[in-house]
């Protein structure tokens, strides 16, 4: 399995990240890639939520939430 994020990228909250209720805690959130996952589960399946995102902000328990890679995108810079 290939990822599109490297470890230290910032990342925050995607379209389809936003719309999934579970992810209201870290909305409007930046985040940094700590680590990603990529053996395999059960019966050959991969981890269902790969990446470890340390959310800035995020007052609950280590401030980190694991995410699918559809549910983040790349931080950005002001256009």
């Amino acid at each position: 399995m290939n990822f599109r994020f490297k470890i230290g990228e910032l990342v925050e909250l995607s379209a389809a990240g936003r719309r999934n209720k579970h992810n209201d805690k870290v909305y409007d959130m930046l985040g940094m890639v700590m680590s990603y996952e990529k053996h395999l589960k059960y019966c050959g399946e991969q981890d269902r939520y790969p990446y470890k995102i340390q959310w800035f902000g995020m007052t609950e328990g280590d401030g980190t939430f694991p995410m699918k890679e559809y549910e983040i995108k790349r931080v950005r810079g002001e256009k």
